[in-house]
């Protein structure tokens, strides 16, 4: 998957959103800065708080910038309508609430550049507005001192990755619009099940909002069993292995949850009435 001509790879990278407009712009601050993202596309997926005129008022004063529309609602066709408009060799994700850090889109570029065996990349998310993010901190230490960071894995991590435009091509057609499946892994299947390699890359590493953490145990639980379900669409067998990594994920959500109910996420302090709970980007 080498590039075939002398000029230097694009980079493109999508946004879906979906009434994001307090955040929606610091999202785009840190992305309109850095040297090696060419293009960003914004895809809103029928937001009503205005999260369309905050891009558009962004982009005029930001070239790079573009605001696309799919009014189909979530994740998965916000991003396939992202991926699609996206002019890059590569092609990076992320989400409206995640804060990248300035070498990210030079670290996406650089290592897919470099390694052309490499379809696609992910990184590592922590949290930037957690009471408890100090406990994700460590488990991401204790896993880098490891060894356990890096290197070739199977699935990737939505806000945080990237894939080689030939590779998006090769597998567009069998990735799934379905609700009920998890789509950045079921992305990762379609590229690993036609032999494209996905590499975890140490140093892609992002701030995301643990808002998601608000999510009842039991909508939790209901969003576990997608990872479930899209191995088995795949046609690969659900291995017990796969069943405690979900249970010992609800069971650490579960036990955090009582003190995000009452966390404010933009203010960052607790409240009686902290707002509403989402789960994920385009609200699914």
């Amino acid at each position: 998957m080498s590039q075939s001509h002398a000029a230097p790879p694009v980079l493109s990278v999508v946004v879906p959103v979906l009434n994001e407009a307090p955040v929606i712009e610091r999202c785009l601050q840190r992305l309109v800065t850095q040297d090696a993202i060419d293009e960003i596309i914004v895809v809103d997926n029928g937001s009503d708080d205005g999260s369309p005129e905050i891009v558009r008022a962004f982009a005029a004063a930001h070239p790079k910038v573009e605001l696309v529309h799919e009014h189909h609602r979530g994740i998965t066709p916000a991003r396939n309508t992202g991926f699609d408009t996206a002019k890059g060799d590569f092609i990076a994700r992320t989400d409206a609430d995640t804060l990248v850090p300035p070498h990210w889109g030079r670290t996406i570029h650089d290592f897919l550049t470099e390694h052309p065996e490499t379809a696609a990349v992910t990184g590592i998310c922590t949290y930037h507005d957690s009471p408890v993010g100090f406990l994700l901190d460590f488990g991401v230490y204790l896993q880098d001192r490891r060894g356990k960071i890096g290197g070739p894995v199977g699935n990737m991590y939505g806000p945080n990755m990237a894939l080689r435009r030939d590779a998006w091509l090769e597998v567009r057609a069998d990735t799934q619009v379905r609700v009920d499946v998890a789509e950045d892994l079921d992305l990762a299947l379609c590229l690993s099940k036609r032999g494209l390699r996905i590499d975890q890359v140490k140093d892609m590493h992002a701030l995301t909002s643990a808002r998601r953490r608000r999510t009842s145990p039991h909508h939790w639980w209901r969003f576990q069993l997608m990872g479930l379900r899209t191995i088995a669409h795949h046609g690969y067998r659900v291995l017990p292995l796969h069943r405690v990594l979900i249970v010992a994920a609800w069971t650490t959500h579960t036990l955090q949850w009582p003190i995000y109910r009452f966390w404010d996420f933009d203010r960052k302090r607790f409240a009686l009435r902290p707002g509403a709970a989402r789960r994920s980007a385009v609200g699914h």
